[in-house]
């Protein structure tokens, strides 16, 4: 998971919000699903600007799936263990900042309506702007924080002796931010593991094997030119950039690189 850039409000977007809103405002009742419709105009710029990537998980996504995310849920949120009230964002169903590209398993099988704030806060009434009074603990990939500084992925067995290593999500730094997210959006589920694996097998492991043997051999222009190459897979298009960076840091040291090069990988702020 890595900071995105969703680029300016498409124009069709804001004719829609306000006809849309003026519609819900008039209901007299909570909107519901079938309410709220309409925000799907912006799927293929979301796509786009997400380097057709989901925004949790980092996987690519079909430009067909279509579906459009909501950070805050649009009719009905989970905000434990902050907050007990159940109702939705339905006002701000149609604002550029809540809306996302996601896949199916990170957003209907795992986030669905789940929008966990902290202790002591309060929840949004319609029409009230972000951020209000809540604290999310959930990480947003479209704010200035950048996820990668509470999210790292790490190679481990998990569970009985002789289980499969898989690279597994973990909150960096003991993030609760990091915590909640990876559950939240089930960071961990097997199907992801897996592509993990698949990652770290082609492209990462060859471009690790190659800078290492540059390091090896002691050869200047080679060793740049391979941790150019290696940095190169943390361009924010390429797949799952936030593990690809957690799984060269930990096959190649930064204090190797340090001796040779005299700059290593960067912080985790600069990732993406």
């Amino acid at each position: 998971m890595i900071r995105i850039d969703r680029g300016a409000e498409p124009a069709n977007l804001a004719q829609i919000r306000i006809t849309k809103l003026t519609a819900l405002s008039a209901l007299g009742r909570p909107p519901t699903s079938d309410d709220v419709v309409g925000y799907k105009v912006v799927a293929n710029d979301l796509w786009h600007a997400q380097y057709h990537k989901c925004c949790y998980c980092e996987q690519r996504v079909p430009k067909g799936f279509n579906d459009v995310e909501h950070y805050r849920p649009k009719c009905r949120a989970d905000r434990r263990p902050g907050c007990t009230l159940t109702h939705g964002y339905w006002w701000l169903a149609f604002t550029w900042d809540n809306l996302l590209f996601a896949c199916p398993g990170c957003n209907r099988s795992a986030k669905n309506d789940r929008f966990p704030l902290d202790q002591g806060s309060i929840s949004l009434q319609a029409p009230g702007l972000t951020p209000g009074s809540e604290l999310p603990l959930l990480l947003d990939p479209g704010s200035p924080s950048n996820p990668v500084e509470h999210i790292e992925h790490v190679e481990i067995s998990v569970g009985r002796a002789g289980n499969p290593t898989y690279w597994w999500a973990r909150p960096r730094n003991g993030s609760i931010y990091g915590s909640m997210t990876i559950e939240v959006c089930n960071l961990n589920r097997l199907e992801l593991r897996e592509l993990r694996t698949d990652h770290f097998r082609s492209p990462i492991a060859p471009q690790v094997k190659a800078l290492n043997d540059a390091l090896n051999e002691r050869q200047p222009l080679a060793i740049q030119r391979e941790f150019e190459r290696a940095l190169g897979l943390l361009e924010p298009g390429n797949t799952d950039v936030g593990f690809t960076y957690d799984a060269l840091r930990a096959s190649i040291p930064n204090a190797k690189l340090i001796s040779f090069l005299g700059s290593g990988w960067p912080a985790p702020e600069q990732v993406g």
